[in-house]
Formats: C-alpha cells, sequence, structure tokens
C-alpha cells in the first residue's frame, strides 16, 4: 500500500489547514476586488460579463500565488500543533521520522506544484489574454447596456455625450434621455422623453431612436441656430476607437518566453516557474521549523518562519527585478532564490539534530 494509517493522518492534518487558509485568503482578498469591480460596473466602464470574467481570473492567479504559502504554513501548523500535543513523540517511537514525513510531504507537493504550474504557465495568461480582449470587444462597442442612469457618459474624448435618466433591466429601453454631440463642426442638443437602440446588420451600425423630444442645433446667439420639435429622431452612435494596446508581459504565452532571447521576457519565465519550485522549498522549510519540544508551543517557531517567509518572498521580487535589468547574471536567474531556501532547511535539520542528540545534551549540561 503507498499510504499507511500514519501517512493518511498527516495529509488530513495538512489539508484541512491548507483547505481553510486557502478559502479564507481567497474571501478576504476577492472581497475587496469585488468592491472595485462593482463600482466600475456601476460607473458603466464594465458589464457584468466583463466583471464575472475578471473575478474568475482573479481566482485563478490567487491559487497560483496562495498555494505555496499556503501549504508551507499548513504544514508548519500542523506538525507544530502535533508536537505540542506530543503526538510527534508517539510517531517517532512508532518510526515515523523525519525521513518518513519528507516522504509523505513530497507525496503531497507533487501534485500541488503541477497544479501551480499548470495554473500560472498556461490557464492564466491565457485567462489573461481572454480578459483583455473582452474588455476591448466592448470598448469597440457602443453598448447602451453599459451606460450609468443618473450619470453622463462621455465618449470620442466628450465629442459625444449620452444622459439617461432611467433604463429598464435590458439596457435597450431608455427614459429621459440628452444627447449632445458635433455635426459638421456644430454642435447639437437631443432631449427625448424615450429613447430605444437599434442596429443594422448590414454595416453593424447602431442608431440611437429618440421618441418626443426636441432638436437644437448650433450655437446660441449666433447663426444659424434652429430649434425644432420631433416624433421620432434617429442618430447614429460614433463608433468607439479602440486603444492602442499592447500586450503585457503576463499575458504572453509560456511558450512565447521559452523562445525569446530578450532578457526581461527570460525573467518573467523564470518568475512563474518560482512558483511551483516555492512548492517545495517551502515544504521543507517548513518540516524543521514544525519541530518543537512537547510543551514548547509552536508559537515561536511559527513567528520565524513568518519572517523567513517574507524574507523569501521580497528576495523572489527582487531577482526578477534585477535579472531583468541586468544587475545579476542571466545564468544565475532567480533560482539561487529557492537555492537559500534549501540550504537553510538543510542547516534548520543539522542545527535540531545536533541540539537533540544526547552527546550535545551531556555537553551542554557540563559547561552550563
Amino acid at each position: 500500500m503507498l499510504f499507511s494509517i500514519i501517512d493518511r493522518m498527516l495529509m488530513r492534518e495538512v489539508f484541512k489547514t491548507l483547505l481553510v487558509s486557502v478559502s479564507v485568503l481567497l474571501l478576504l482578498i476577492l472581497a475587496n476586488s469585488l468592491v472595485l469591480l462593482l463600482g466600475q460596473v456601476a460607473a458603466g466602464s464594465i458589464s457584468m460579463k466583463v466583471m464575472g470574467v475578471l473575478v474568475g481570473l482573479k481566482v485563478i492567479k490567487l491559487l497560483g500565488f496562495i498555494l505555496p504559502p499556503a501549504f508551507f504554513f499548513s504544514i508548519l501548523w500542523g506538525l507544530g500543533r502535533m508536537y505540542r500535543d506530543s503526538e510527534m513523540v508517539a510517531l517517532n517511537s512508532a518510526g515515523a521520522g523525519l525521513s518518513r514525513l519528507y516522504r509523505v510531504f513530497v507525496l503531497t507537493a507533487i501534485p500541488l506544484a503541477l497544479l501551480v504550474a499548470v495554473l500560472v504557465l498556461v490557464v492564466v495568461p491565457q485567462a489573461r489574454v481572454y480578459a483583455d480582449n473582452l474588455q476591448q470587444q466592448e470598448k469597440k462597442q457602443f453598448r447602451i447596456g453599459g451606460l450609468k442612469p443618473g450619470a453622463f457618459n462621455e465618449f470620442n474624448k466628450g465629442r459625444f455625450m449620452i444622459y439617461v435618466g432611467q433604463a429598464d433591466e435590458h439596457g435597450d429601453g431608455l427614459k429621459d434621455v440628452f444627447v449632445r454631440y458635433h455635426l459638421n463642426g456644430e454642435p447639437g442638443i437631443l432631449v427625448a422623453k424615450r429613447a430605444r437602440l437599434e442596429g443594422l446588420e448590414s454595416n453593424n451600425s447602431k442608431y440611437l431612436l429618440l421618441e418626443e423630444g426636441q432638436r437644437y442645433q448650433g450655437v446660441p446667439g449666433k447663426t444659424p441656430f434652429s430649434i425644432a420639435d420631433f416624433q421620432h429622431y434617429a442618430i447614429r452612435l460614433p463608433d468607439v476607437a479602440a486603444e492602442a494596446t499592447t500586450v503585457s508581459r503576463t499575458a504572453l504565452p509560456t511558450a512565447v518566453l521559452m523562445a525569446s532571447d530578450d532578457i526581461k521576457l527570460k525573467a518573467e519565465l523564470q518568475d512563474r516557474l518560482s512558483a511551483p519550485l516555492s512548492v517545495f522549498a517551502l515544504m521543507l522549510l517548513s518540516v524543521p521549523l514544525a519541530r518543537s519540544l512537547p510543551r514548547q508551543g509552536v508559537y515561536g517557531r511559527l513567528t520565524i518562519a513568518v519572517i523567513i517567509y517574507a524574507i523569501y518572498m521580497n528576495l523572489l521580487s527582487l531577482a526578477g527585478k534585477w535579472m531583468a535589468k541586468g544587475v545579476t547574471p542571466e545564468w544565475m536567474g532567480i533560482w539561487w532564490v529557492p537555492g537559500l531556501a534549501v540550504m537553510l532547511a538543510v542547516l534548520i535539520v543539522r542545527l535540531d539534530n545536533l541540539s537533540y542528540s544526547p552527546l550535545w545534551r551531556r555537553l551542554k549540561a557540563h559547561f552550563s
């Protein structure tokens, strides 16, 4: 059998904490993001469809970012509790030593690292491209459903403005409509009780059909200036010019990054690869950091673990920037940061083995 009862118990202890920590972190971060996105929807900047896509993208990005530290602290907290409650003493008596712990957590880290790799290398770039394309499509199309009732909505740098008093749930039935536009260099104003949106499939044009209103053309006090009542009036909506966009490095496919000779793109590739590598590096650190005496408690080393994690993440960020700017050689990349974490884990294990050895205790008692 691949996993014994002890192995399954250890995995269950860690996965319970992992599930709780990931869920809490996702809810906390998404709550803030949802407030910002709902504000953009209310302002008419994005639609509900785009908001749903952006929320999904945020969840995917957060999973790739949260899983390595969540796994790290889950092992730390789970094993720390077992050390504190003397459960690890019993497991050590049953033969579950340090090598047994590493075997269990390495087997657990492999699928977790693969999941993180798929997220950061494949899913996140594709989702980023899809979200960017969807936002650009909405910018190209003039969508009445995206207008905010009770506010002025500007298009084409203020040359075309619409105010909508009320709108039905579908967004195509409008009331108390005010339109300001420019025709042949002269300003014009349309005021109507009702309006609706119509489109022509032949040339993909959109028209705003106004009912029961007035039209003011020209500048007041100057000629020519005209005022006219109308029962029905149609005005073509302007085509919103597509803004020049550049594809960010975060949205580029991983295959493009691998084939590029640009140092910045190489730094982006290594930054993505650092996520699955961090799963193993932080896991190797968490096992010795969780070790404590039965009545010593877990909080002392938990504080040390938080400091080590903060230093590790800052070093990762700095390593990527240093590589992109050429401060560090290309061959060095950012691999040295996970390497330092592995070396630190080995050092802590060595020191723990020394401090727990009978010889060290006798020497300490002799000189104390």
